[in-house]
């Protein structure tokens, strides 16, 4: 679901970005909670099916997706960040409908999502 509304929010941003932004990694960060009953393993064995499928549909092995814990602070859910070589892989992964979507609200719920692209510091010489 949440993906869904990311489409819808982010598809205009996407085609501007595109332009913009052409080789460059970028970042999705998903936070999220898992559902009462579910598992760590539970989404950790969607996630490696959903993985699976979107390196065959971006057409990269460049793909990753993490489960993230926090270590200190608020200790409480988890985040998905998935990284993509470029923002156009990313649109393609988007565009398409994995069927996951069902797979995933039924074990957690997501309250945020945001997508970030960095830029390294080179060291002062």
């Amino acid at each position: 679901m949440l993906k869904k509304i990311m489409l819808a929010t982010v598809t205009s941003v996407f085609l501007l970005l595109s332009v913009a932004v052409h080789a460059e990694p970028v970042t999705m960060v998903f936070s999220c909670k898992l559902k009462d009953g579910s598992t760590k393993d539970d989404a950790m064995a969607i996630n490696a099916r959903w993985l699976k499928w979107a390196r065959a549909t971006g057409g990269s092995d460049e793909i990753t997706s993490s489960y993230v814990t926090p270590v200190i602070g608020d200790l409480g859910g988890f985040m998905w960040v998935d990284t993509y070589p470029d923002i156009a892989t990313w649109g393609k992964i988007v565009d398409a409908d994995s069927g996951f979507d069902a797979e995933f609200d039924a074990i957690s719920t997501c309250s945020s999502n945001r997508m970030l692209r960095g830029e390294e510091t080179v060291p002062a010489k």
